[in-house]
């Protein structure tokens, strides 16, 4: 039997503030490449304690990496860029 999802590995944890929450709701539409990182980021997170946790599988997280290797960073870029130093 052939499995029909992908295999996204393990998760990572990933606190975010309020307001990164709401940035990233914002990026989720519109046009551009970005969106459906940012959606899946998105609709992983849940609210734990009072805090905002994401849940980034491995293959997402392989993916915002890679994003400060790029010399063009965009407003969403630097929202993940904060969020992974913020979590350090």
């Amino acid at each position: 039997m052939k499995l029909k999802g992908k295999v996204l590995g393990k998760a990572t944890a990933l606190l975010l503030t309020r307001d990164q929450y709401n940035r990233l709701l914002g990026y989720t539409t519109g046009q551009g490449g970005y969106q459906s990182l940012c959606q899946r980021v998105y609709e992983n997170t849940s609210e734990s304690d009072g805090k905002l946790v994401a849940r980034v599988y491995e293959k997402v997280m392989e993916r915002i990496r890679k994003i400060g290797e790029r010399p063009d960073h965009g407003s969403w870029q630097d929202l993940f860029l904060e969020v992974i130093e913020a979590n350090k």
